[in-house]
């Protein structure tokens, strides 16, 4: 038996149009794959010229480069790809030695956002959410500050019968005249935290010598800022009876 080829118009037409759907299909798949080549090595070429300008100190480029590379980034390969994680750090160091403190405040919070959703461990991001706070601190955005002491509590499972540990602490003015004449000392401070982490009904317990170095430890140990505590809940809350030791100590 031979096989006839059908005379059906409405045959042929449909053949055509299957065929041409799947010519269609395959072009936007290899058209997709060249763009997706081509955007991995635009993003590596990307990364070479702002480790260039950061090498150089250009650290306008370096922002320049790292905005662009990030949009990149993210669309070639997701929020989550390491080289996104690289440009949206890159903002970070950027603004920060630009020194534009509420532009690194912002792009810090956004790199530790993308590093907790892309799945690294608290342990690894506290260097990096300790700086914030610091840089928060010290440009008047408390709440950048306690919302970042508050994930830091959690990070470390800060229950019940542990102590609270300072995520910021303001500089310590060494007295002058026992900076001079070599006196050291220490001072015992009770302290209360409220559920943010801040410095709350501070006092002096204990000092050696006395009324010495009293002064100059509260002036900075109230501008101090811990991890919370937290409830069998998880959730952040006041407390208080906590003492702390305020070294006064000269380089050897």
């Amino acid at each position: 038996m031979r096989a006839t080829l059908s005379t059906d118009p409405f045959i042929l037409i449909g053949r055509l149009m299957r065929l041409l759907t799947l010519c269609l299909i395959v072009g936007a798949t290899l058209m997709l794959a060249a763009c997706g080549d081509g955007g991995k090595a635009e993003v590596k070429g990307m990364k070479e010229q702002l480790q260039r300008a950061y090498g150089n100190k250009d650290f306008a480029k370096v922002l320049d480069l790292s905005q662009k590379g990030l949009t990149l980034s993210r669309k070639t390969m997701g929020d989550k790809a390491a080289d996104t994680l690289f440009f949206a750090q890159g903002i970070s160091e950027a603004n920060l030695n630009l020194r534009n403190a509420r532009g690194a405040i912002a792009a810090l919070r956004q790199e530790l956002s993308m590093r907790a959703a892309a799945g690294q461990s608290e342990d690894k991001l506290q260097k990096r959410r300790t700086l914030l706070i610091k840089i928060a601190e010290e440009n008047g955005d408390k709440v950048t500050a306690g919302d970042q002491a508050v994930i830091v509590a959690k990070g470390i499972n800060m229950g019940p019968g542990k102590d609270p540990q300072p995520v910021y602490q303001a500089d310590t003015d060494y007295p002058p005249d026992q900076y001079r004449q070599r006196v050291e000392g220490d001072v015992d401070i009770a302290f209360g935290l409220d559920a943010t982490g801040a410095v709350t009904a501070a006092r002096v317990v204990k000092a050696t010598p006395p009324m010495v170095f009293d002064q100059a430890a509260l002036e900075s140990f109230r501008k101090w800022r811990f991890t919370p505590m937290l409830d069998s809940s998880g959730q952040q809350v006041s407390g208080s009876g906590y003492t702390f030791t305020v070294a006064f100590r000269l380089r050897r």
